[in-house]
């Protein structure tokens, strides 16, 4: 909600002055303290202060900590509808979290909802400032917390600045700095010295309090300022016996108590459901058949405040808590059922009837079960999961096999929201007490599932599981296929084949549709060529006909990715920008996120390079944003930004790519990831460190067994970078060792660049004018090819090649010829480097220099050291040396001061 704004606070000048210094440095701050210190009141003061700022709040409660997403529901009320921004399955996640649609009929992504509130912040802050005000932290739903832990790892520049108030113990530590987007600082608020108690005491209570009376207040509030204002309001200031001890903070509880005992019995029942519900208001008491005028003691006394949207609070969380702590158990029960036949929410519901019957019931663990599916389809998976396990307590001791399956729901709602540890005890319990075997073989496949990529100790529950799933198809179909993942990862390529071949049987057999195409694409992914794409062809069309879901988007995705690798670029366009359209619709932003690698990297093919740049940046933002694997959305950024965008950003993506891939281990994308990587350092002129990076990536394909040369074109570029770096021995047997797989394969799309190599290879060896007459051939050959920047990278290949042999208008006409169809391509980056090379045909000084070279040379000039230009151009040391090596031969150059003086005009 708004804030409206609050008086300063007495006391609190120092405080005030550090917390706004550091928001308007753009800085978050975090308020904390014990109960009654001030918090809220300096929340209040600073937010009352902020003129520029779009301020938003949102007040926790104890009670309220379980229901999903309600501190953003508080935080949106009245605040600008940004949301009009937002894409439509963006807008739908955060609409149903907040409550303001019908309950959806499939579950939301819990990311959609993150990315959502994401974007809806960097919506409302590209306006002004946005200020997040944020009280007694320590209750905010997990859910919430969840989204504004994410926000504040993302927003990075953008003016959005979070105030939070922790309620700690004296001594305390905070425990929810991770809500504020860093830089942050904490303030503790300290008591209150006895002179502002009095002038506190004094502006409540009148002039008359002497300081004798002041002094004891002051001591036994310890200057905490709601202590003294309680004790002020109870002594008033009439003399008090100094012989009567006031105890802190005992004391003060009697105090409230005796405070409280002033309101009529009748009274009673209205401040417990207020102390009950979740958002107590006039109308919730009108449904519950309370009068209002049983508020109007409680307001008079200070006890409760009525807002002015009906809304209703107590003065203090302290007297909630007290009220609600010294009702009778049959009175909270009592009031608890009232309002689980008032409120419409199903969560809500089952909360207030889980809190009214605490004996196990089936109907009111059927409720809790139900509750916990609508927590889940709002994208609350932890609410979820809390629910389902609250479903499994309350069902009756005499089904334990009923009570498993919902601690199975609740280990998987548990493992959907990130907490493993949860997930697993659930799914012990669930297996432990199972009647049925599904239960135990879900429970078994979500424990491997949980392993990760460790299958080292998953072999019992395999085991365990085929026993139990033999006899019934779709389980077996199931726990193959979970073998045959496990053979994969332990190098076993033949084990894994027979057991997807035998879970293919099984789901064919009980009709088990998701779990075939799931099976199928598998099998097409080991396998390599012609037999893998049939088998990911024909998955992506069942996928077609099914319901989106991880294992259909990613059949469709690779099936479209096989017809790109047969070089049906138009087909694999079509079927991609379809499969993006209708996961962005209907899917989760995982599945985007992934869709996106395949959109950039065909349109990267297609010769596309704006969209494919577009599409990359998006899948790179959504890999961070998501909280999964970075690499892959670097790696496919670096690969945008090399066709389309500049070679410095391609350079940063591949080495933040090559590093988080390491990281994770997974050597499919440690391969593709050093490939990558010398990509990149070819586009900069660099075949030294382009050679290093794809040996790595080759002795992966070589180790691993998997050299399907179609599935990222960078062989070629491998062969001519070793040809570069002087290692044409090797460039030949890699070229032969190719070469057998593409046609192996019928990977026809990579001949033309095999060709180039070739040629590259013949004219290293003193033979140029045999080696760009073969090239000419290849290009008059492949004039159609699928790939345009294919085509133009072997014009401009054709051009180096003519040059050396001394034939310069046959150079001019082939860069010429190469630059034009970068251009038509938007492929900046390759078109620089052709048009310098061009440039320095045509006898330009400096020209033909390569954007790495370039950029050495200038810091040479600028003195920069060795190591710093390592440092700068994300290459290695011995990378830097080979360059200069180089310049300082093609240049005729000697030294460094020569080579500074190179650019200069003449």
């Amino acid at each position: 909600m708004v804030s409206t704004g609050s008086a300063a606070p007495i006391g609190r000048a120092d405080l005030l002055a550090h917390a706004r210094e550091r928001l308007a440095g753009g800085g978050s701050v975090v308020v904390c303290g014990p109960a009654g210190i001030g918090k809220s009141t300096i929340l209040d003061a600073l937010a009352a202060g902020e003129t520029e700022a779009l301020v938003l709040r949102a007040a926790a409660a104890e009670a309220e900590a379980d229901l999903p997403y309600l501190a953003l529901v508080d935080l949106f009320d009245g605040a600008p509808d940004a949301a009009e921004h937002l894409p439509p399955h963006l807008r739908a996640a955060l609409d149903g979290a907040l409550l303001r649609s019908a309950l959806p009929a499939t579950p939301h992504d819990q990311l959609a909802v993150r990315l959502a509130v994401l974007e809806l912040f960097r919506g409302l802050a590209a306006n002004r400032p946005v200020l997040l005000v944020l009280d007694d932290v320590q209750w905010i739903d997990e859910p919430s917390a969840g989204v504004l832990r994410f926000v504040a790892r993302r927003l990075g520049d953008v003016p959005v600045r979070v105030l939070a108030a922790e309620r700690l113990p004296d001594g305390g530590a905070p425990t929810r700095l991770d809500l504020c987007p860093p830089p942050s600082i904490t303030l503790p608020v300290p008591p209150l010295p006895q002179s502002d108690i009095a002038d506190l005491l004094r502006a409540r209570y009148g002039p008359e309090a002497g300081r004798a009376h002041v002094q004891r207040i002051y001591d036994a509030s310890a200057g905490n300022p709601l202590y003294a204002v309680e004790l002020g309001r109870t002594l008033g200031n009439a003399p008090y016996p100094a012989t009567d001890p006031l105890l802190v903070p005992e004391r003060l509880r009697e105090l409230l108590a005796a405070r409280l005992a002033t309101l009529p019995a009748e009274d009673w029942p209205v401040l417990l459901t207020v102390a009950a519900a979740a958002r107590p208001s006039l109308a919730l008491l009108e449904r519950c058949g309370l009068a209002e005028a049983n508020l109007e003691a409680a307001v008079a006394a200070g006890v409760l405040q009525v807002e002015p949207d009906g809304a209703i609070r107590f003065s203090h969380p302290l007297l909630r808590e007290m009220v609600y702590a010294d009702a009778t158990v049959a009175a909270r029960r009592e009031t608890h059922e009232r309002l689980a036949e008032t409120v419409s929410d199903p969560v809500d519901r089952a909360r207030h009837l889980a809190a009214a019957r605490p004996e196990p019931d089936e109907a009111l663990a059927e409720c809790l079960a139900d509750a916990a599916s609508a927590a889940r389809l709002r994208g609350a998976p932890a609410m979820a999961a809390d629910l389902a396990a609250l479903a499994a307590e309350r069902t009756p001791r005499d089904t334990p096999g009923v009570a498993a399956v919902r601690r199975l729901s609740a280990a998987q709602y548990a493992y959907a929201a990130g907490s493993p540890v949860d997930a697993r005890r659930h799914a012990a319990a669930a297996l432990r007490d199972a009647a049925d075997r599904r239960t135990r073989v879900g429970a078994r496949l979500l424990l491997v599932e949980m392993s990760g990529e460790d299958h080292s100790n998953s072999g019992p529950l395999l085991d365990a599981a085929f026993v139990e799933a033999v006899e019934t198809p779709d389980l077996l179909a199931h726990v193959r296929l979970y073998k045959a993942v496990k053979a994969y990862y332990d190098g076993d390529g033949e084990a894994a084949l027979a057991e997807l071949k035998r879970a293919e049987e099984a789901a064919e057999l009980c009709g088990d549709m998701e779990r075939l195409v799931e099976v199928l694409s598998w099998r097409g992914n080991i396998l390599l060529g012609t037999e893998g794409d049939e088998y990911l062809e024909r998955a992506g069309k069942l996928a077609r006909g099914l319901s989106l879901t991880p294992a259909t988007v990613a059949a469709r995705q690779v099936a479209a990715m096989s017809r790109l690798f047969k070089g049906e670029t138009a087909e694999a366009v079509r079927r991609i920008e379809a499969l993006r359209i209708a996961v962005e619709r209907a899917g989760t932003v995982r599945d985007l996120a992934t869709v996106l690698v395949s959109v950039a990297g065909i349109y990267w093919r297609a010769g596309r390079c704006a969209d494919a740049l577009a599409a990359g940046r998006d899948c790179v933002r959504l890999y961070v944003d998501v909280e999964t694997t970075p690499g892959p959305g670097y790696l496919v950024a670096a690969l945008a930004e090399s066709g389309g965008g500049t070679a410095t950003a391609a350079a940063g993506f591949a080495e933040r790519g090559l590093v988080a891939c390491l990281a994770a281990g997974d050597e499919d994308w440690i391969k593709l990831a050093y490939a990558t990587s010398g990509l990149v350092h070819v586009l900069r002129g660099d075949p030294v460190a382009a050679a290093e990076a794809m040996r790595e990536a080759y002795a992966l394909d070589q180790r691993l067994g998997r050299l399907d040369p179609g599935i990222l074109p960078w062989h070629a570029d491998f062969i001519e970078a070793l040809v570069g770096a002087g290692a044409r021995a090797e460039a030949a047997e890699v070229l032969d060792e190719v070469e057998k797989h593409a046609r192996h394969l019928d990977r026809r799309v990579v001949f033309l660049g095999l060709a180039r190599a070739r040629a590259v290879l013949t004219a290293a060896t003193g033979e140029a004018r045999e080696g760009a007459e073969t090239l000419h051939r290849a290009i008059e050959e492949w004039q159609d090819h699928p790939y345009p920047l294919e085509v133009a990278r072997a014009y401009y290949t054709l051009g180096g090649l003519e040059r050396r042999a001394h034939r310069r208008g046959a150079a001019r006409a082939a860069l010429s010829e190469a630059v034009r169809r970068y251009a038509l391509a938007e492929a900046h980056p390759w078109r620089e480097v052709a048009s310098a090379d061009l440039a320095r045909l045509d006898g330009g000084r400096g020209a033909g220099l390569s954007e790495t070279e370039r950029r050495i040379v200038e810091l040479v000039r600028g003195g920069a050291t060795n190591r710093e230009i390592a440092r700068a151009l994300f290459l290695s040391i011995k990378a830097v040396e080979a360059n200069l090596t180089r310049l300082y031969r093609r240049l005729n150059v000697r030294n460094r001061s020569q080579l500074a003086r190179f650019l200069d005009p003449e």
